[in-house]
């Protein structure tokens, strides 16, 4: 009696929602929306209170300069402009806090799911819901959603442009050309990598006309393809018979439109002006973000030079049409520049060394072979459903299970490529690069929990209660382990090192209090020295780039870039210097102990930062002073830069602290 009225529930939800699919023609539309709201309160949530990781404090000191100095160059070890550009319009707006820095990075990772939209008329509707819940939920997104990082923006945006290119061969329409380059055009202006995601496509494509040259009927029945061993003449036949097939198909796509235009030619001429009108469009969105601003290189040296009326950048330019090649001539050069430089670490990575090819080979797999490890392991503890489900709906796909679509394989070949790729083609192992996994792993993956559900459905009709509960213990199996690997790895424990998701160079969260206390301390202090940054060991902490202070004082104010406070080893000590300037913190130096001792007795400064490697910190001296510690890591794995914040009593640390 139980099990029937159970059963009668079911039956009851499952018709309701039919028939709402039924009644509303906009309801997938509806559904997606109502995933992407999420996504985005998920992403915005306590958005502020990680603790910058160490690319975010440099990217973000970058923006705060652009927005205080008005000067720009493309740089590629910053990555892709748009988002200093971004970040300096919104800290135009607002404070620049780890929030605001944070905000257009899940403003757009958040958006991404409404891409699942541009893959209607290739996905069913549940499918398409399914692929933005993926998009929107999965942990790996959701953590550097939460990440000033480009990665999820490039991502975002070459999804959108390939999602883009597919509303355009669908409708025919030519406005989504200007999409597709506008958005790559914003892809290439996040990161490098965008290249990449071309060369992923172009590779992808090639699988798929291997595909539907070879196989029987394009795409179908590639099970029993492969219970026969065909023939070289049969695997010839197939394939001058689709070359013809595919010739034929392309004459009768002419023929109607020839029939709906004047000629084939004007309709030909008709795309080639749209083609054209989209690469201006391309050229036009990356001349706005790579161009220089202000002074340009200059200014973002040290001194930094001032801008001048002589200066050629982007306003200079598209406001003096005389000045505009200049302004193209110099964006190009140094576009391609510095893009040489980023492909140079991939292309000695690929350099066979002169103890020939095996050598070569051997050296080559040991340089990645820890980015394969970090990769694999973030997608394993983090993307584990997705994987599986993708693999179940490529299979599906080429079995016949389902119906055959060139967009399922064709989205399975990028991801599963990238797997294999990406670790390559970077310098630096990390497991963002799993973000490019994902996101086209998502298509074959809802096709693949689509078919598990309507499994469950097609069950519950027949009354099969086994089959039914099966259906239904997967998706809530699948349920608990997204929700627990969001609430574990990317809200509660997002700067621990057992998490996956997390790269080294993430500090301790217990620093937040401290930097908190900074800010106060600093407001309150006027124009006074708020810190001072010691170090005085000498030899091994600077030759393995650990010292936070510069061991030549007559260096202490000589820097390449505009890296401020210039007494220090600026990159071993990000994050702080994005907080020293996010804050107006005054910082100073010091690297004599004794000279550190007298200060803190005469002069007492609010905050004495020091490291735990520094064996000549005068420990007792500075807590005689009325200084009190607080250590906290700086690096995940590293203890080698271990911080210690010493306040004096007189400022104290406040009790939320």
């Amino acid at each position: 009696m139980a099990e029937s009225s159970l059963l009668s529930a079911l039956h009851d939800i499952r018709d309701r929602g039919r028939s709402w699919f039924a009644d509303d023609p906009r309801a997938t539309v509806k559904l997606v929306v109502a995933v992407t709201l999420l996504g985005l309160v998920l992403r915005v949530a306590a958005l502020g209170s990680r603790v910058a990781h160490f690319d975010e404090g440099r990217v973000a000191y970058w923006a705060l300069h652009l927005r205080d100095s008005g000067s720009f160059a493309y740089r590629y070890i910053i990555h892709g402009p748009f988002i200093q550009h971004f970040d300096s319009w919104v800290f135009t707006v607002a404070a620049p806090t780890d929030f605001t820095m944070r905000l257009p990075v899940a403003i757009i990772g958040g958006l991404l799911p409404l891409t699942a939209l541009l893959f209607r008329e290739h996905l069913r509707s549940d499918e398409t819901v399914l692929m933005a819940a993926f998009l929107a939920l999965n942990p790996v997104l959701l953590y550097f959603s939460r990440f000033m990082r480009s990665d999820v923006l490039v991502a975002a945006f070459m999804f959108a442009a390939f999602g883009l290119l597919v509303r355009f061969v669908d409708t025919r329409k030519a406005r989504y050309l200007y999409g597709v380059g506008a958005f790559m055009a914003l892809g290439f202006a996040s990161k490098e990598n965008a290249i990449v995601y071309v060369l992923t496509w172009l590779g992808a494509t090639g699988l798929m006309l291997a595909k539907v040259l070879v196989l029987p009927n394009g795409y179908r029945d590639a099970f029993g393809f492969l219970r026969r061993v065909p023939s070289a003449g049969a695997i010839w036949g197939r394939m001058s018979g689709r070359v013809r097939a595919d010739v034929g198909l392309v004459v009768n796509t002419v023929r109607s439109f020839r029939d709906r235009h004047d000629s084939a030619g004007s309709v030909l001429a008709a795309y080639a002006s749209h083609i054209v009108l989209a690469a201006l469009v391309f050229g036009f969105v990356s001349l706005f973000f790579y161009a220089p601003r202000g002074a340009g290189v200059a200014g973002i040296e040290y001194p930094p030079a001032p801008a001048s009326s002589g200066d050629v950048n982007f306003w200079s330019g598209v406001t003096n049409p005389s000045l505009f090649p200049e302004l193209v001539q110099t964006t190009w050069e140094r576009v391609v520049d510095q893009y040489s430089e980023w492909f140079s670490p991939a292309s000695e990575k690929a350099t066979t060394t002169e103890t020939g090819l095996v050598e070569s080979i051997e050296t080559f797999y040991e340089s990645v072979d820890g980015h394969y490890e970090i990769l694999l392991k973030a997608l394993a503890y983090t993307a584990a459903p997705l994987l599986l489900f993708s693999a179940f709906g490529y299979a599906l796909d080429r079995l016949g299970a389902v119906e055959p679509r060139h967009l399922v394989p064709f989205a399975a070949y990028g991801g599963y490529v990238s797997i294999l790729g990406y670790p390559i083609g970077t310098d630096i192992g990390a497991p963002w690069l799993a973000v490019h996994v994902v996101v086209p792993l998502s298509i074959p993956a809802a096709v693949g929990l689509a078919a598990v559900i309507r499994w469950g459905s097609e069950s519950l009709s027949a009354d099969d209660v086994t089959g039914a509960a099966i259906a239904a213990a997967i998706v809530l199996l699948v349920t608990v382990l997204v929700v627990n690997t969001a609430a574990t790895r990317v809200y509660t424990n997002e700067h621990l090192e057992g998490n996956p998701l997390v790269q080294y160079a993430q500090p301790q969260e217990s620093l937040r209090a401290d930097l908190a206390e900074m800010d106060r301390i600093a407001t309150a202090n006027g124009n006074g020295t708020d810190v001072v940054m010691y170090h005085g060991e000498r030899g091994d902490a600077y030759d393995g780039d650990d010292a936070y202070v510069k061991e030549n004082r007559g260096q202490w104010n000589d820097s390449w870039w505009n890296t401020r406070p210039t007494c220090l080893q600026w990159y071993n000590s990000l994050p702080l210097p994005w907080y020293y300037a996010a804050d107006d913190v005054n910082v100073s130096c010091e690297n004599r102990p004794g000279a550190l001792a007298e200060r803190a007795q005469d002069g007492q400064p609010p905050i004495i930062l020091t490291q735990q490697i520094d064996s000549t910190v005068p420990v007792e001296r500075l807590e005689a002073a009325g200084y009190e510690p607080r250590t906290h890591r700086m690096r995940t794995k590293y203890s080698s830069n271990d911080m210690t914040v010493w306040v004096h009593e007189s400022y104290g640390r406040e009790t939320n602290a």
